[in-house]
């Protein structure tokens, strides 16, 4: 084999490695061979080379040390010709959390907003449900209610791969113009395989495809191919797809419900150690869930809109710098298991201070005040509500509510034309410590409902002394209060047996947000009703043969029967029909959960709930059965992403406006009855079209769906 051979060879075969990344039959590229015969690359293939300066990027490609020197890959002038097709870039804003960043894309309705006001040149947008701002001019993103660090936004159309990751990444504007121009240059002169070197030869930039664009780096920082000879990173135009599933419609509905979400101890609230910013963001994302699957309906018909949830912080004034506690209690903490005592410091502590007569006021003068700006700002930001506001209490959070609703004072029309001071009077009553006077201010708003999730209420009137509640005791202006918990939660307790020290009746079970009970409670009762159904059979035998032995005796000796068992019958003529409270209720004292669902729960108990049951216990789950003890923890903070929760706050909060949820569908042949298959079929179509103008037209073409009534059908 000649020289020429060998290197016709070599090219051809690292041609058709090339070929092979991006889908292309060899055919096409001939990579130096003729039709009718072999030759040489110098004489029958041009080399192209595109120098990085023919780009219209004198601006800004200094800043990336670019090079003159350009280096291809022989291609042949009959090959696939691309060409180039203009894409919309798409809006990211970055996300941090325990130190890293994540780049999440704006809703659909938040882009089509975004997009008008850049093309206007506008300054500030509002949008993430009216709950940011977007600062056009800075590209940052700003919350409109607490006080947070910015998050920078980016607008592109290129993205990337980093390091051991997996998840794409958008380049910045500056970089997206550079990859945009010369990829534009590349489809207009067909010169794929260039070589541009970029940072002094440490990166080069190769389109070899409309699909396959890499950056290759030779100082071993980028994640190693093993199909390259350099270590490659992935480029990435148009939007990809791993994103389809987090783009969101967006929330354009007018605000039909406010609740106000007050934490428990210390500042992160799961076991992720997240914010509560971020834990309400997913008690928000929930809520919408359960609106489409419950409400479908309602929400079709624009008759139900959103319920938004605003977060009210008080740990952080607590703890802030300005009072000192921390360093004074920093002084005083043992160098040991230092870990340990900070955790106590920083959260545990906070139930000691919300015990304590300066820090108790401190709290509730904060809670009160928080809660009242943020009505204010939501109110400014939207003129139109004329919904009810609820709140939602999560451990020590749910006590801080409790005393606050306990101490308002119902003020109507008469005293307040009476009293031009009305809405500036305080209250002074006994605080949670049951030592010193506190003053409550009065919120701005009547309650709807309160929602104690994993609530220590009771403990702490307990611990004041407060064995009892009066079963006419109600809050002043609050509706009704709804006790949550899991079974399992150590520092959830009831509330029902303080208003009746004689209630026995287990708490209502609350049902799945799927319309069932959970598949091991399911046989768990299976075996209780066979169990149960074993002693019924041997108690009807039983009485067979007692009714046997007193048939015998009667037929033996009828005057003497007759005599005895006249006044028997007397007897029991009138003491059958009569039947005890008491009795009634260790009649259904082993009843299951389901029974105590249809059969109690509308026996009244107190007014605290309008007469209604109080106490809701959350499904555990099957692994939660294996060990309670280790699962506690994670219990008391498993209401934040609790579809079971939020149905419950759901029903109550639209209840109020005659709404009531839609049944579920237990089979697959019950949704396909439904059409509820139809439905996603369609909603998904619906996003993927909305999101064809911002996806390469590779993709346009073969991986999405734009016609509708080509998939419904089938479905049907």
């Amino acid at each position: 084999m000649n020289n020429n051979e060998t290197n016709a060879s070599s090219t051809n075969q690292f041609g058709s490695v090339l070929n092979a990344l991006h889908g292309l039959t060899t055919d096409k590229f001939n990579f130096g061979q003729s039709n009718t015969q072999t030759t040489t690359t110098s004489e029958s293939v041009p080399m192209v080379a595109v120098p990085i300066d023919d780009v219209d990027v004198t601006k800004t490609i200094a800043d990336f040390n670019t090079t003159n020197t350009s280096t291809t890959i022989p291609i042949n002038t009959g090959s696939e010709r691309y060409d180039y097709s203009p894409i919309q870039p798409y809006w990211f804003y970055a996300k941090k959390s325990q130190g890293h960043v994540t780049w999440i894309p704006f809703s659909l309705t938040d882009v089509r907003r975004l997009d008008e006001a850049y093309a206007q040149n506008q300054v500030t947008i509002a949008t993430n449900g009216n709950c940011y701002d977007v600062n056009l001019v800075e590209r940052i993103r700003t919350p409109a209610y607490w006080t947070d660090e910015p998050n920078e936004i980016r607008r592109s159309k290129w993205f990337y791969l980093p390091e051991r990751d997996s998840r794409f990444i958008p380049y910045d504007e500056q970089m997206n113009e550079i990859l945009e121009n010369l990829y534009k240059e590349t489809c207009h002169q067909q010169s794929w395989h260039t070589k541009h070197e970029m940072k002094n030869g440490k990166e080069i930039l190769i389109f070899h495809s409309p699909i396959l664009m890499t950056i290759q780096s030779t100082d071993s920082e980028i994640t190693q191919w093993p199909n390259f000879s350099y270590e490659t990173r992935t480029l990435k135009r148009g939007l990809p797809e791993m994103f389809f599933d987090e783009v969101r419609f967006g929330d354009k509905d007018p605000i039909q419900h406010l609740c106000f979400v007050v934490h428990g101890i210390g500042e992160a609230c799961d076991v992720k150690f997240r914010s509560l910013v971020e834990c309400v963001e997913d008690f928000r994302e929930t809520s919408r869930t359960i609106l489409q699957s419950h409400y479908k309906s309602y929400v079709e018909n624009g008759e139900i809109h959103r319920v938004e949830f605003l977060p009210v912080h008080w740990h952080g004034d607590l703890h802030m710098d300005a009072s000192g506690i921390d360093t004074h209690l920093l002084t005083l903490t043992l160098p040991s298991v230092i870990k340990f005592r900070t955790f106590i410091n920083t959260t545990l502590s906070d139930i000691l201070f919300y015990t304590s007569p300066v820090y108790c006021q401190k709290i509730i003068s904060r809670c009160i005040n928080e809660m009242n700006r943020l009505y204010n700002i939501f109110l400014q930001r939207n003129p139109s509500f004329n919904g009810q506001v609820s709140v939602i209490g999560h451990s020590l959070g749910s006590v801080i509510l409790y005393d606050i609703l306990a101490n308002q004072t119902a003020v109507n029309e008469d005293e307040i034309l009476s009293n031009n001071q009305a809405e500036n009077r305080t209250n002074l009553c006994i605080s949670g410590t049951g030592q010193v006077s506190i003053q409550y201010e009065k919120l701005k708003f009547p309650v709807a409902y309160f929602f104690a999730l994993g609530s220590p209420i009771a403990i702490f009137l307990t611990a004041r002394g407060i064995t009892s509640l009066a079963s006419d005791y109600t809050f002043p202006t609050c509706k009704g209060l709804l006790n949550i918990f899991h079974p399992y939660d150590p520092v959830a307790y009831r509330l029902e047996p303080l208003i009746d020290r004689k209630w026995t009746v287990s708490p209502v079970l609350l049902p799945h947000h799927k319309g069932r009970k959970r598949l091991h409670l399911e046989l768990i009762d299976g075996l209780s009703k066979a169990t149960d159904l074993k002693q019924k059979m041997l108690d009807s035998f039983k009485n067979t043969m007692v009714s046997i032995t007193d048939f015998v005796t009667s037929y033996t000796s009828p005057m003497q029967v007759t005599a005895t068992t006249t006044p028997l019958t007397d007897t029991q003529a009138t003491t059958v029909p009569i039947a005890t409270e008491t009795d009634l209720e260790i009649e259904h004292a082993n009843d299951d959960e389901e029974t105590h669902i249809y059969e109690w729960d509308n026996r009244p108990i107190g007014k605290l709930n309008q007469g209604r049951r109080i106490d809701y216990v959350l499904q555990h789950r099957p692994i939660e059965v294996l060990n309670d003890y280790l699962f506690a923890f994670a219990s008391h903070v498993s209401y934040w992403d609790s579809e079971d929760t939020m149905l419950l706050i759901m029903k109550e909060v639209l209840k109020l406006d005659n709404f009531e949820p839609e049944p579920q569908y237990e089979t697959i042949e019950q949704m396909i009855k439904s059409n509820v298959l139809n439905y996603f079929v369609k909603n998904q179509t619906t996003k993927v079209n909305e999101l064809l103008p911002y996806l390469a037209k590779s993709e346009q073409r073969s991986r999405l769906v734009t016609d509708s009534t080509n998939v419904l059908p089938r479905m049907t």
